[in-house]
This record gives C-alpha cells, structure tokens and sequence, in this order.
C-alpha cells in the first residue's frame, strides 16, 4: 500500500481467490480500497468502470470506482502484479 501513498491504511481481510492470486481489502480515511496481487493479470478486465468484480467461492461483490495510480515512477517496481482499486460494497 506504500507504493500507491496509503501507508497509514488498515487492513480489513484478505482472500485467496485463485492459486497465486489474493485480494486484500483496507480502509483510509473513510474509503475502502482493493488490493489484487497475482503473477499474471491476463484474465482480468479492468477497463470499464464501475466494473463489477465478483468472487462466486466467497460470494464477495465489488463495485470497482476507480484505479488508484502508483505515486511515483520508483515505487513502479515494488508495486509490480498490483493493482489497486477504490471500491463500494
């Protein structure tokens, strides 16, 4: 969370999904944030927003409001097979 300028935010739980890839799920300042964290992001469309992101194990729903940029260019490459969303439940 460092690498987007969210050191200060809570984690509110975590979820496998698939193998090699997790959710995690923070709090900053009244907003809630995803985190997904995979090895490979090719089966993942993000383009459209809101965007729909379902998990049917967990039965877990996401409205994705919008992607959250990396701060700077070097915390690029610790951010690398993140990405980071705000979101509604």
């Amino acid at each position: 969370m460092a690498s987007y300028g969210y050191e200060n935010s809570t984690e509110i739980n975590h979820y496998e999904v698939r193998p090699d890839t997790w959710i995690y799920l923070f709090e900053y300042k009244g907003k809630k944030y995803i985190l997904v964290a995979t090895d490979y992001f090719g089966d993942y469309d993000f383009d459209v927003f809101p965007h729909l992101l379902k998990f049917e194990s967990d039965r877990l729903e996401f409205v994705l409001q919008r992607e959250i940029p990396v701060k700077d260019g070097p915390s690029r490459e610790k951010a690398s097979g993140t990405l980071l969303f705000e979101y509604t439940d």
